[in-house]
């Protein structure tokens, strides 16, 4: 599958990861305290929600049937260490 990562960044908040994967697109956001994944989705451009919140990585990889979504997350997770923090 082909990735195309539109934005990262590594803050003191958490690491936030934007991706589109064929024709699916997500953010995830991981934190200490957990995972927030939002899929870019017609119900997501209608009611603007918040996405879902899992408490570890492989909570929301399980929680997702689609192949893209996962593999969103996955990078995701496999970028967070790699990716410098902001510093001001």
């Amino acid at each position: 599958m082909n990735i195309q990562i539109t934005q990262t960044i590594k803050a003191p908040t958490g690491f936030y990861f934007s991706a589109t994967c064929e024709k699916v697109s997500a953010t995830v956001a991981i934190h200490s305290y957990g995972v927030q994944v939002v899929c870019q989705n017609a119900a997501h451009k209608v009611w603007r929600g918040s996405g879902k919140f899992f408490p570890t990585i492989a909570a929301a990889i399980d929680n997702y049937k689609s192949g893209e979504m996962k593999a969103i997350i996955q990078a995701a997770a496999d970028m967070q260490h790699t990716v410098p923090a902001i510093t001001h």
